[in-house]
Protein backbone atom coordinates (compact mmCIF):
# COMPACT_ATOMS: atom_id res chain seq x y z
CA UNK A 1 0.00 0.00 0.00
CA UNK A 2 1.54 3.25 -0.86
CA UNK A 3 0.89 6.03 1.64
CA UNK A 4 1.19 9.34 -0.16
CA UNK A 5 2.17 12.21 2.69
CA UNK A 6 1.46 16.05 2.10
CA UNK A 7 3.65 18.39 3.23
CA UNK A 8 3.29 22.17 3.10
CA UNK A 9 5.19 22.69 -0.46
CA UNK A 10 8.48 24.81 0.74
CA UNK A 11 9.22 21.49 2.23
CA UNK A 12 9.11 18.83 -0.90
CA UNK A 13 12.41 20.76 -2.18
CA UNK A 14 15.32 18.91 -0.88
CA UNK A 15 15.37 15.56 1.84
CA UNK A 16 16.76 17.71 4.18
CA UNK A 17 13.81 19.91 4.18
CA UNK A 18 11.32 17.40 4.23
CA UNK A 19 13.34 15.60 8.13
CA UNK A 20 13.51 19.49 8.72
CA UNK A 21 9.96 20.12 8.45
CA UNK A 22 8.35 16.77 9.31
CA UNK A 23 10.70 16.72 12.62
CA UNK A 24 11.91 19.82 13.66
CA UNK A 25 9.18 22.93 12.07
CA UNK A 26 6.53 24.12 14.16
CA UNK A 27 6.96 21.67 17.21
CA UNK A 28 6.67 23.91 20.43
CA UNK A 29 9.90 24.09 21.53
CA UNK A 30 10.75 25.61 25.61
CA UNK A 31 14.20 24.14 25.62
CA UNK A 32 16.60 27.48 26.04
CA UNK A 33 19.57 25.55 24.32
CA UNK A 34 16.91 24.59 21.39
CA UNK A 35 15.71 27.86 20.76
CA UNK A 36 19.55 29.40 21.17
CA UNK A 37 19.95 26.93 18.05
CA UNK A 38 16.78 27.92 15.79
CA UNK A 39 17.45 31.28 16.35
CA UNK A 40 21.36 31.27 15.22
CA UNK A 41 19.82 29.00 12.34
CA UNK A 42 17.51 31.61 11.69
CA UNK A 43 20.09 34.39 11.58
CA UNK A 44 22.12 32.78 9.86
CA UNK A 45 19.78 32.06 6.77
CA UNK A 46 19.68 35.74 6.22
CA UNK A 47 19.62 36.28 2.39
CA UNK A 48 19.63 33.06 1.88
CA UNK A 49 17.63 29.88 1.51
CA UNK A 50 16.77 27.56 4.42
CA UNK A 51 18.15 24.52 2.16
CA UNK A 52 21.54 25.84 2.25
CA UNK A 53 21.56 26.45 5.96
CA UNK A 54 20.69 23.05 6.32
CA UNK A 55 23.38 21.89 3.94
CA UNK A 56 26.16 24.17 6.81
CA UNK A 57 24.20 22.37 10.01
CA UNK A 58 26.40 19.72 10.77
CA UNK A 59 29.42 21.85 10.26
CA UNK A 60 28.40 24.37 12.54
CA UNK A 61 27.08 22.09 15.39
CA UNK A 62 30.94 21.02 15.11
CA UNK A 63 32.32 23.90 15.28
CA UNK A 64 29.86 25.66 17.54
CA UNK A 65 29.92 23.07 19.96
CA UNK A 66 26.22 22.55 19.29
CA UNK A 67 25.03 25.77 19.14
CA UNK A 68 26.69 26.30 23.09
CA UNK A 69 25.73 28.94 24.94
CA UNK A 70 28.77 28.88 26.86
CA UNK A 71 31.08 28.04 24.21
CA UNK A 72 30.23 30.62 22.05
CA UNK A 73 29.92 33.48 24.77
CA UNK A 74 34.08 32.84 25.35
CA UNK A 75 34.82 33.48 21.84
CA UNK A 76 37.16 36.10 21.12
CA UNK A 77 37.82 37.99 17.32
CA UNK A 78 40.58 35.22 16.94
CA UNK A 79 37.91 32.77 17.26
CA UNK A 80 35.99 34.89 14.93
CA UNK A 81 39.03 34.87 12.37
CA UNK A 82 39.18 31.11 12.61
CA UNK A 83 35.62 30.50 11.96
CA UNK A 84 35.59 32.99 8.72
CA UNK A 85 38.65 30.14 7.89
CA UNK A 86 36.29 27.00 8.49
CA UNK A 87 34.66 26.19 5.32
CA UNK A 88 32.13 23.89 7.33
CA UNK A 89 30.07 26.91 8.42
CA UNK A 90 28.54 29.83 6.52
CA UNK A 91 31.19 32.25 6.98
CA UNK A 92 29.53 35.57 7.61
CA UNK A 93 31.44 37.90 9.91
CA UNK A 94 28.78 39.94 10.90
CA UNK A 95 26.17 36.76 11.58
CA UNK A 96 29.28 35.05 13.67
CA UNK A 97 29.53 38.02 15.49
CA UNK A 98 25.80 38.26 16.14
CA UNK A 99 25.74 34.21 17.63
CA UNK A 100 28.56 35.44 19.92
CA UNK A 101 26.57 38.67 21.05
CA UNK A 102 23.68 36.71 21.18
CA UNK A 103 25.32 33.77 23.19
CA UNK A 104 26.64 36.37 25.88
CA UNK A 105 23.06 37.23 26.64
CA UNK A 106 21.93 34.09 26.78
CA UNK A 107 24.38 33.39 29.04
CA UNK A 108 23.88 35.79 31.21
CA UNK A 109 20.12 35.12 31.81
CA UNK A 110 19.87 31.29 30.87
CA UNK A 111 15.36 31.90 30.71
CA UNK A 112 15.80 34.94 28.65
CA UNK A 113 14.66 33.23 25.50
CA UNK A 114 12.19 31.29 26.84
CA UNK A 115 10.22 33.77 28.73
CA UNK A 116 10.87 36.64 25.09
CA UNK A 117 9.68 34.02 23.07
CA UNK A 118 6.76 32.41 25.06
CA UNK A 119 5.75 35.05 27.21
CA UNK A 120 3.66 37.45 24.65
CA UNK A 121 1.42 34.57 23.48
CA UNK A 122 1.08 32.95 27.23
CA UNK A 123 3.09 30.22 26.86
CA UNK A 124 0.27 29.00 24.26
CA UNK A 125 0.94 28.09 20.55
CA UNK A 126 -1.07 30.32 17.91
CA UNK A 127 -2.58 28.37 14.75
CA UNK A 128 -2.95 30.72 11.77
CA UNK A 129 -5.61 27.80 10.05
CA UNK A 130 -3.41 28.63 6.91
CA UNK A 131 -4.19 27.66 3.39
CA UNK A 132 -1.32 29.60 1.76
CA UNK A 133 1.58 30.29 2.85
CA UNK A 134 2.09 33.44 5.04
CA UNK A 135 3.48 37.00 4.23
CA UNK A 136 5.77 37.97 7.04
CA UNK A 137 4.11 41.63 6.66
CA UNK A 138 0.78 40.39 7.49
CA UNK A 139 2.00 39.79 10.79
CA UNK A 140 3.75 43.27 11.82
CA UNK A 141 1.47 43.64 14.37
CA UNK A 142 1.81 40.68 15.51
CA UNK A 143 5.77 41.01 16.00
CA UNK A 144 5.60 43.90 18.18
CA UNK A 145 5.12 42.81 21.14
CA UNK A 146 7.89 40.19 20.30
CA UNK A 147 10.62 42.61 18.10
CA UNK A 148 10.53 45.20 20.79
CA UNK A 149 11.58 43.29 23.70
CA UNK A 150 14.42 41.08 21.91
CA UNK A 151 16.40 44.07 20.10
CA UNK A 152 15.67 46.40 24.33
CA UNK A 153 17.57 43.39 25.54
CA UNK A 154 20.13 43.84 22.87
CA UNK A 155 19.84 40.66 20.89
CA UNK A 156 21.81 41.09 17.15
CA UNK A 157 20.69 40.91 13.62
CA UNK A 158 17.14 40.17 14.67
CA UNK A 159 14.55 41.61 12.11
CA UNK A 160 10.99 40.84 10.97
CA UNK A 161 11.61 38.30 9.14
CA UNK A 162 14.41 36.58 11.07
CA UNK A 163 12.02 36.66 14.31
CA UNK A 164 8.77 35.45 12.44
CA UNK A 165 10.64 32.79 10.97
CA UNK A 166 12.45 31.92 14.34
CA UNK A 167 8.66 31.98 15.87
CA UNK A 168 7.57 29.20 13.42
CA UNK A 169 10.26 27.08 13.50
CA UNK A 170 9.77 26.87 17.58
CA UNK A 171 6.08 26.03 17.41
CA UNK A 172 4.74 29.76 18.86
CA UNK A 173 3.16 29.65 15.79
CA UNK A 174 1.87 26.58 13.87
CA UNK A 175 1.76 28.09 10.27
CA UNK A 176 1.74 24.52 8.81
CA UNK A 177 -1.03 24.73 5.99
CA UNK A 178 -4.38 23.21 6.72
CA UNK A 179 -3.88 20.41 4.43
CA UNK A 180 -0.42 19.49 5.86
CA UNK A 181 -0.04 16.07 7.64
CA UNK A 182 2.12 17.11 10.04
CA UNK A 183 0.02 20.11 11.92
Amino acid sequence: MIVIVKRCPWATKSPQLMIYHDTVWGKPTFDSAKLFKALSLEIMQAGLTFDTVLKFEDGMDETFKDFSVNYLAKCSDKDIQKFLQNKKVIRNRAKITALIENAKIVKSNPNILVNLTWEPVNFTQLDHLLQSAPQTEDYSEFLKKFLGPFKAKGFARIGKVTLYSYLQAVGVVNDHLLDCDFR
